[in-house]
């Protein structure tokens, strides 16, 4: 019997392995048997286990609540790592909304979900980046590709003239007020974005453009772990523009010169042009981009904490610009007794910005207009100046141009920004069913910028110039919600009651001095410069209080009510006009849990939804109702002193913007959820808009802002989730949104046109703002070819000639696992919207000057080139009108974010849970009929009263990053 034991112990073998579920958590718990018997054990804390088996037992079955029971072999294995698929497919999962957090299934109105690991597969310096078409209705614009520059976010459309249309950020549970840029995005957990007016009424004033939720990470009972995520790549530009190089150049210049009727050529001999500069290779170059993150989680039955460190630095593509960020986070969760929890979210960060202003746009903008005939240095190797239509004696008043390469080495522009988000709160259970949560916290940010101006620079002189400049804000919010929540009988009720309250203060200081004797200190000794610029401050502030309501109510958990109720008063308006209130109403039917649909078995879920509410926008000046005064030179007394004299007129009557928005959507899944679709349809009404009306000269004044104006958004969303393949090796899931939003304006004062005036000096006025349109329609002349003469031809009045607007916008991920080997690919692009290409309207305009030229030119009008001739005869003279001419199809498709990783396995390292390495490429396609560097940069980029302007901005990017993600 002995020798019979040994033997039977000696074939029997030790299988170990780790369960986790989708998001690559752990799952502690987990039953796990042998098939056909009762052998068997539970995963520990860690989601790990060890079982002994006899050689005749090759399958195991892990099975857990919430998740589908799987079978796996284990045939010739000791070791096996298993994922758990939800059995709802994500019903049951836990969507944060305004002030709490239900079910996903019991949603009644329209929330979009981006979670940590669709963010984790796009290596971005900001969360705004990441969402980009991976959320229906939300439209996401990379102003610039300057290194840290902001992203612009819409929600279903432009709702406000001049309003603002941002929509309201909330971390934590906090409002913010710098948006998105400063969040570290490997610390989010997930992102829930409030479309409709059922889920956005309960910020009421603030609600009108769409909310942003955005969690970070929190600490987890029972587990500790430290977690590194690692990345380096390399940028390089995404797109050259083809200008002229010298020779062409040259033969552009001779030919002007004949068609001028000039005395001679402006390069006599141009066998003797030996320099060909390209500006655009001088002052580009590739550049790297890193960023290095460490997340320790820990956490008990008492307590729980998680934090983080982030290092990002990204060279920008532009010589000497860039950005740098280090971000520290803490979130901290304590039980303090069986009625007291108590916990923390902070969040340091501290930024630099070089070159991120308006320095480098304008070395772009130069680096296109210098002649490629001069070189960067001259002989004696000191910059070599330029000067437009320097070609020869035979040229106009010379206008002088800063040698490209001067301008960014001899120009500096640094942004240095704290932020610090601090956000304390005590939940109180008073009762098993009651609990009241008060919290108090803060955002801060200081702001300095200092700007130099070299004493070599044509702008410096004379002798340089310094520029200083700090502010400072804070807003300090105080929150106390009181909630409900029962079941009885086929009855569920969910209630909040709330009263907040938020101040907000501003500061800025800035100065100037200019003639220094040397650039050696830069901006930042200022009394060093003889002549001492005007110093300039100020200070904003306004206060915001609200009470707040709302029931979610279900019966039968087949019908679900939500109603909601705010009421703000706000110190921006005066007496009588503070207060609004913000109701709003939804209902959902779960058809798929009726008793007729028992049947239907490849139905998982039906729901269909119907809302309607009323959301605000307080986006007024805190001193716009008030007039105002500002100082003038006057003369008292034969002497010269200050005065004051008015600045603005009040308006006393000045109200909030309210929006009514409809929302009708349908919920729908098949095969056990595994197929998950979702369709809105919604319209939005937009009344009391925020516009300039023009004045009589005899009131002293030429405009004053008043609501006169009504606006709407009317369209559709679908998106739809598929789990399409999963096996025990291979698993491929996809996603698809589609989106389509129109505008019209419907509403201004006594119906006349607004002409919100030209983007900036260099570029002529595109835009209008009528009724019956969309917001900013492109306006102008429709170019008719060339007359006889080679001169543009214009038809005979303006009229609408671009739209802005997409007609769709779309986002595609696919993401395909087999075995350890991941490939995530996201598709994005937009549709049937068009694009004022600044850079060619600003060249051609620069023309009479000696400016550089597309290299379309050489395709220009000649008495032999008529039919096929894209730009005009080579002249000075010319008229250019704002026109058809410099409007393009701005239509695109951008593979968006190639991710390949690999998971190696560390089954035989126990203190190591997870390891990962991967390469991502971003933005490398981008298929389009656009001309200029990116159609996207520029579709919000200079403000909603002059969409779509390619305003010569620094170009855009395509990186690749290879980097390593380690769990301990």
């Amino acid at each position: 019997m002995l020798f019979i034991s040994w033997v039977t112990n000696a074939q029997q073998r030790t299988i170990s392995g780790t369960v986790y579920d989708s998001e690559n958590e752990t799952l502690p718990g987990v039953s796990i048997v042998v098939e056909g018997i009762t052998n068997g054990t539970t995963t520990d804390i860690d989601g790990r286990f060890q079982l002994t088996v006899s050689p005749s037992e090759n399958v195991l079955i892990f099975s857990f609540v919430g998740f589908e029971t799987q079978k796996i072999s284990i045939l010739g294995k000791d070791n096996v790592t298993v994922r758990l698929v939800s059995s709802t497919q994500g019903l049951d999962e836990v969507v944060i909304v305004g002030y709490g957090s239900v079910k996903k299934s019991d949603l009644t109105g329209s929330v979009s979900s981006v979670k940590a690991a669709d963010i984790a597969a796009v290596p971005v310096s900001s969360i705004g980046q990441a969402l980009q078409g991976r959320a229906s209705g939300v439209s996401v614009t990379q102003n610039s590709g300057i290194p840290g520059a902001p992203t612009t976010i819409r929600i279903r459309g432009t709702n406000s003239i001049i309003g603002g249309n941002k929509p309201l950020v909330i971390v934590d549970g906090f409002p913010v007020v710098g948006g998105l840029e400063n969040i570290n995005p490997a610390d989010v957990e997930n992102i829930e974005i409030l479309k409709d007016a059922s889920s956005t009424a309960i910020y009421g004033a603030r609600g009108s453009n769409g909310v942003i939720i955005v969690s970070t990470k929190k600490g987890k009972a029972g587990k500790f772990t430290v977690d590194i995520d690692s990345y380096y790549g390399i940028q390089e530009q995404s797109k050259k523009i083809d200008l002229l190089n010298a020779q062409q150049f040259v033969q552009i210049a001779n030919e002007r010169a004949v068609n001028d009727g000039s005395a001679g050529l402006y390069f006599p001999n141009p066998s003797d042009v030996t320099t060909n500069t390209d500006w655009i290779d001088e002052l580009f170059d590739a550049s790297p981009v890193q960023s290095h993150t460490i997340t320790i989680t820990a956490g008990n039955e008492r307590i729980k904490t998680s934090q983080s460190f982030n290092y990002f630095n990204q060279d920008g593509i532009l010589k000497n610009s860039g950005f740098e960020r280090a971000t520290l986070r803490n979130n901290t969760e304590a039980k303090m007794s069986d009625w007291l929890t108590v916990g923390n979210s902070l969040i340091l960060s501290r930024s630099d910005r070089q070159f991120s202003g308006d320095g480098g746009n304008r070395a772009v903008i130069e680096a296109h207009i210098a002649s490629p005939t001069e070189s960067v240095y001259d002989a004696d190797g000191n910059y070599n100046d330029i000067t437009l239509n320097d070609y020869s004696s035979l040229s106009y008043a010379p206008t002088a141009l800063d040698n490209p390469m001067k301008w960014i080495n001899e120009y500096s522009d640094e942004i240095l920004t704290t932020k610090i988000f601090d956000n304390f709160y005590g939940l109180f259970t008073l009762t098993p069913n009651l609990t009241f949560k008060s919290s108090i916290g803060v955002d801060y940010s200081t702001a300095r910028s200092n700007r130099y101006l070299s004493r070599l620079l044509l702008d410096g002189t004379p002798g340089g110039k310094a520029y200083r400049g700090s502010s400072e804000s804070y807003s300090i919010l105080n929150e106390n919600i009181l909630n409900y929540k029962n079941e009885f009988g086929d009855h569920s009720v969910n209630a909040i009651l709330g009263y907040n309250t938020q101040t907000f203060k501003s500061t800025f200081i800035s100065t100037s001095s200019s003639d220094f004797v040397t650039d050696l200190l830069g901006a930042e000794v200022l009394q060093d410069g003889s002549l001492p610029g005007v110093p300039r401050s100020g200070s904003s502030e306004w206060g915001l209080a609200s009470l707040l309501g709302r029931v979610n109510y279900s019966y039968q958990n087949k019908y679900l009510v939500t109603l909601t109720m705010r009421s703000d008063w706000s110190s921006r308006f005066v007496k009588g006009k503070q207060r609004a209130t913000f109701p709003s109403a939804a209902f959902a039917w779960k058809v798929s849990n009726e008793d007729f649909m028992n049947d239907i078995d490849w139905m998982s879920n039906l729901k269909l939804r119907a809302s309607w509410g009323i959301t605000g926008n307080q986006a007024v000046s805190p001193f716009q109702t008030w007039s105002s005064v500002v100082s003038a030179p006057v003369v008292l007394g034969g002497s010269l002193g200050v005065g004051f004299v008015p600045g603005a007129p009040a308006n006393p009557d000045l109200k909030w913007e309210t929006t009514d928005q409809y929302d009708f959507g349908v919920d729908f899944g098949i095969l056990n959820n595994s197929v998950r679709f979702t369709f809105d349809y919604y319209y939005k009404k937009t009344s009391d808009l925020l516009a300039q009306v023009n004045l009589p000269s005899s009131v002293g004044f030429s405009e004053i802002t008043q609501n006169i104006g009504e606006m709407e958004n009317k369209g559709m969303e679908f998106s739809i989730d598929a789990h399409i393949v999963k096996s025990k090796d291979l698993n491929w899931n996809t996603s698809f949104q589609l989106s389509r939003n129109r505008n019209k304006v419907l509403k201004l004062s006594k119906g006349a046109d607004v002409f919100p005036g030209p983007v900036n000096n260099l570029i002529s006025e595109f835009h209008i703002i009528r009724e019956g349109l969309p917001m900013s329609s492109f306006y102008g002349y429709v170019n008719d070819g060339y007359d006889s003469e080679g001169n543009n031809q214009y038809e005979d009045d303006p009229r609408v000639i671009g739209n802005p607007h997409p007609d769709f916008t779309f986002g595609f991920g696919n993401t395909l696992k087999y075995k350890n080997l991941s490939l995530n690919v996201f598709i994005e692009g937009a549709q049937g919207f068009d694009i004022v290409w600044g850079s060619k309207f600003l060249l051609r305009n620069s023309f009479s000057r000696g400016a550089n030229q597309l290299a379309e030119a050489m395709n220009h009008w000649t008495p032999s080139n008529t039919a096929g001739a894209t730009s005009p005869k080579i002249q000075s003279s010319g008229e250019f009108r704002g026109s058809t001419e410099f409007i393009e199809d701005g239509s695109y498709i951008k593979i968006r974010t190639i991710n390949l990783a690999y998971d190696i396995p560390t089954n035989k390292v126990s203190w190591l849970n997870s390891a990962q390495v991967y390469i991502n490429a971003q933005n490398f396609f981008t298929f389009t009929k656009y001309s200029g560097y990116d159609p996207e940069v520029q579709a919000y980029g200079d403000g909603d009263l002059r969409l779509g302007v390619d305003n010569n901005v620094y170009p855009s990017t395509k990186t690749i990053s290879m980097g390593v993600r380690v769990g301990f």
